[in-house]
């Protein structure tokens, strides 16, 4: 007995030294992986090529993954390098940039613009690269595309250019606008739950989709409005590109059904015969094709191409920097009181930018870029106020609206000394609301119940009983306030009369163009217009353009940048299949995190949710 635990004994001891032994193993070459993991990344993101414009070559403009006004980065190291890794993201103002500066390029003869992995752009957007692709073909410089499909918002970009191509098994997927919300009133009921919900303005439609099982005749009636005005700049658009008649593209769209079986189904067909493309060509054929454009052959042809990413990179070192300053300040993305991160609009963020371009002797006027949807009315008035100070310091302030500037967006901008949109910018929806979700029921049905005493009437629960009569009443009043302090700034701002503005106010939301004909803004153009027009207040003929921007933790930009880069290793980490009932849980999840992003100390929003609407940026 004694012998057998001898040998079990050293057994034991043996097993335990080898799972010493494999542990460190193990932690060794863990570390020595990761250590091969972060080489590979430095190099990745931080290695430089010797980057040279070719003679007589050609820009390449990949518009890939989501356009946007600033690139946005992940929280946290941990989320760039889980499965909710941001996703390809292409910078507007560079791909503007690049553009503009090939026009006056001696060494670039052609730009070719490629749509395939555009993840999709608000129209505004769209039509802003397609000015800049008008100001480089009056160059007499040559523009060409080519899909493998079209999606609605790639159509709008190519039909700028000089000629289409398309693949022989591709399409051009046109819809329309839509604007199409999930209603859950009904849902709501079911779980025994309520929202509880005030508001200004018969328009204001921001939170229906709580409160309804469908669409309101108010909301149909502003929204069909709205869509029809940015549908008719998009017709326009590709009528004028394509040389098409008006009425025949748009009588396409009631007989696509017969003339696709004339066809034979074949969708690249249908797009040749409506002249939407110029040629149907294979990957090759393209390629043969730009060879012959650039003077070269096939094998060749790499070298004769750049894309806009390298050719900002080889323009920099001769760009000259400049002692006056226009501060270009971003208030991009849902407003929400304190510090925010890049594509959320921080009360306290974009009011400590505004304060900094105020202090700085070299920056003489400010150009606010705002492409928001709004929301938080306090953090919405943080940042009034400081526009309100630059002007009292003597700096001029202009308001380039982009994609979006609504609600809590025009609340920031109405004081500005001059505000410039495009036709197709969502602006307006000057009303105001407050919502706060009711859970007793829901908790009640799982057998939790709320009890308990207040020392005032005011006394609330949170969100696990209704709100008493007099905190509704409070709360009503103060939203009523807050929609006739809006009217009333705007109508400051605007030079106009209180009751004007009620009358184009009440949630209601208009096209850039329509704003103008309100005069709820001042002149319709481009950031480049808004820009030049801040310098002529300023009296500025010399200046440089700034970004104000919060630096990005070299971490966190690091992993972002290579993540980005290589897209399918952040799914071969984190994967998992995907199912019908995950796509439904993470759509409601999408629309109730709204809550997550109302964060006023007051409860009261001016935020337009319904502006987001679904304009055909679908692959």
């Amino acid at each position: 007995m004694s012998i057998i635990k001898v040998i079990f004994s050293s057994l034991w001891q043996a097993l335990k030294v080898s799972w010493r032994v494999f542990r460190k193993f193990q932690s060794a070459v863990g570390t020595l992986l990761f250590l091969i993991l972060v080489v590979f990344i430095l190099v990745s993101v931080f290695k430089v090529d010797q980057v040279t414009v070719p003679d007589k070559g050609a820009l390449l403009v990949s518009l890939e993954g989501a356009i946007q006004e600033q690139k946005v980065y992940n929280s946290s190291p941990t989320q760039a390098l889980s499965g909710n890794a941001k996703k390809r993201q292409t910078v507007l103002r560079e791909v503007i940039k690049a553009i503009d500066i090939a026009a006056e390029d001696d060494n670039i003869t052609m730009m070719i613009v490629n749509t395939n992995s555009l993840g999709g752009a608000m129209p505004s957007k769209l039509h802003y690269i397609g000015e800049a692709m008008q100001r480089f073909r009056k160059t007499g410089k040559k523009i060409v595309t080519y899909g493998n499909s079209f999606s609605q918002g790639g159509y709008l970009v190519a039909s700028y250019a000089d000629e289409v191509y398309l693949h022989p098994y591709g399409a051009v997927l046109m819809y329309g606008y839509g604007s199409y919300q999930n209603y859950y009133k009904d849902f709501l009921d079911k779980i025994k739950a309520e929202v509880q919900l005030f508001r200004v303005g018969k328009y204001k439609s921001a939170m229906e989709p709580f409160i309804r099982s469908d669409m309101s005749p108010a909301a149909r009636d502003a929204m069909k409005v709205l869509l029809g005005g940015l549908w008719s700049e998009y017709t326009n658009s590709v009528v004028a590109g394509r040389d098409l008649d008006r009425e025949a593209f748009l009588h396409h769209f009631d007989t696509v059904e017969e003339d696709l079986k004339a066809v034979d189904g074949d969708l690249a067909a249908l797009a040749l015969s409506y002249r939407l493309v110029d040629g149907l060509k294979t990957r090759e054929e393209w390629r043969a094709y730009l060879a012959d454009q650039l003077g070269t052959d096939i094998k060749n042809l790499k070298s004769k191409i750049i894309n806009h990413h390298a050719y900002l990179g080889a323009q920099l070192p001769t760009l000259k920097v400049k002692e006056n300053t226009i501060a270009v300040i971003y208030a991009n993305g849902t407003i929400m009181d304190g510090q925010q991160p890049r594509g959320v609009a921080g009360g306290e963020t974009v009011s400590r930018h505004l304060r900094e371009a105020r202090l700085n002797t070299k920056v003489k006027a400010v150009v606010l870029r705002v492409n928001s949807p709004g929301g938080s009315a306090f953090a919405s008035e943080l940042i009034r106020q400081e526009v309100l100070l630059l002007k009292e310091a003597g700096k001029p302030v202009v308001v380039s609206m982009g994609s979006l500037a609504a609600s809590g967006g025009y609340w920031i901008s109405a004081n500005a000394d001059e505000i410039w949109a495009s036709p197709t910018t969502i602006t307006g929806s000057i009303g105001i609301f407050g919502a706060i979700p009711n859970f007793e029921g829901t908790l009640a049905a799982v057998g939790i119940n709320t009890d308990g005493v207040g020392t005032t009437p005011l006394s609330v629960a949170g969100v696990t009983k209704p709100l008493p009569e007099p905190v509704k009443a409070v709360i009503q009043s103060n939203i009523e306030n807050g929609y006739d302090r809006f009217l009333k700034l705007v109508a400051e701002g605007r030079n106009m009369t209180v009751e004007q503005v009620h009358e184009i106010a009440q949630g209601r939301v208009w096209t850039g163009a329509k704003a103008k004909e309100l005069g709820l803004v001042d002149q319709l153009g481009t950031f480049e217009h808004a820009v030049a027009s801040a310098a002529k207040m300023a009296d500025l003929e010399d200046y440089r353009v700034g970004f104000w921007e919060d630096p990005v933790p070299w971490d966190i930009k690091m992993i972002s940048e290579f993540m980005e880069r290589h897209t399918g290793l952040g799914k071969m980490l984190m994967a998992k299949t995907v199912t019908p009932q995950d796509i439904l849980a993470a759509r409601i999840m999408d629309k109730l995190s709204l809550f997550g992003q109302l964060n006023d100390p007051n409860h009261a929003y001016v935020l337009c949710v319904s502006c987001l609407a679904d304009f055909g940026n679908r692959p």
